[in-house]
């Protein structure tokens, strides 16, 4: 018969991995919201995004608490990422802790589950496994945000590889340098030249030039690849000098720069496959070749 402690700790197991999935699981947009976002020319585009209201998850409200508690120096927040990725500073925070609470439980309930079997542990050893797997869990949302905004950071300037395209094609056409920015930036789709287009909006409501939002949205995003074509293109809009060729330059030279970035992303994934393929060889080998070699010895 099936203890009832095995199979609430089963349970409790098996909730800790749900609420770990759901954490990481990137969250389903509202349609509604991703309308309105789509209207960069509205004023509420251009606000940023509230953190001091009421949370609208469970793990919002417990990261907001702490936020306020603790404060976001203490906790050491990776903002830019957080700020590529979508994700808010009080759901990062309440991952944090979710998984942290987790990773403090799962000892525990391991040596439960162990002294239900006949095996006994002594008490420290799941206190301080606990508090070991607590710190490792707490780190895990950064190392998922870290990662997450490399990838969005190289959607980021394949992006930006079509908009300094673009801007080159509008001075082409004999467009001024800001109406060049802001024209490129209307044509494009996706959620990079949304932020471009609400950069450029901006800066014009703070009455500065449209390069320096970009400069300025390059900074935020620690994306440098943004900031350079602001330069350039400030060097038409200031002294009335001609940049195509020099936007053409930079385009093939980002454009460059990420295939040489993909061409050594993928030596790395083959050399990843080296040794899987090398043990999947020697077993296959020793598999067909073992029966033959012992008829050979017996006879």
């Amino acid at each position: 018969m099936i203890s009832p402690y095995a199979i609430i700790g089963g349970a409790a197991v098996g909730l800790g991995l749900v609420i770990v999935y759901r954490g990481l699981r990137p969250g389903r947009p509202d349609v509604g919201d991703v309308l309105a976002r789509m209207d960069a020319s509205r004023l509420e585009n251009l606000q940023p995004v509230r953190t001091d209201g009421t949370p609208a998850t469970g793990l919002e409200r417990v990261g907001a608490a702490l936020l306020r508690s603790a404060g976001e120096g203490t906790l050491r927040l990776p903002r830019q990422e957080l700020e590529l990725i979508g994700r808010t500073p009080t759901k990062h925070v309440g991952m944090k802790v979710a998984l942290a609470l987790y990773g403090l439980l799962l000892p525990t309930i391991g040596v439960s589950l162990a002294a239900l079997a006949g095996y006994p542990l002594p008490l420290p050893v799941p206190a301080a496994a606990g508090l070991v797997m607590a710190l490792l869990f707490w780190f895990v949302p950064d190392v998922h945000a870290k990662q997450r905004a490399t990838e969005v950071r190289a959607d980021f300037r394949h992006a930006i590889k079509a908009y300094l395209r673009l801007v080159q094609l509008e001075r082409a056409a004999d467009a001024a340098p800001t109406q060049a920015l802001k024209r490129a930036a209307e044509v494009g789709e996706g959620w990079v030249f949304t932020k471009i287009r609400d950069a450029i909006t901006r800066a014009e409501l703070e009455g500065i030039s449209p390069w320096e939002g970009l400069k300025r949205l390059s900074i935020e995003l620690d994306v440098p690849e943004l900031g350079a074509p602001a330069d350039i293109i400030s060097i038409a809009g200031e002294e009335g000098a001609a940049v195509g060729e020099t936007l053409g330059a930079q385009a093939r030279s980002l454009s460059g720069a990420l295939l040489t970035a993909a061409k050594a992303k993928a030596n790395d994934a083959s050399e990843r496959m080296i040794m899987p393929v090398s043990v999947l060889v020697v077993i296959m080998t020793a598999y067909i070749g073992y029966p033959a070699l012992t008829r050979i010895m017996a006879s």
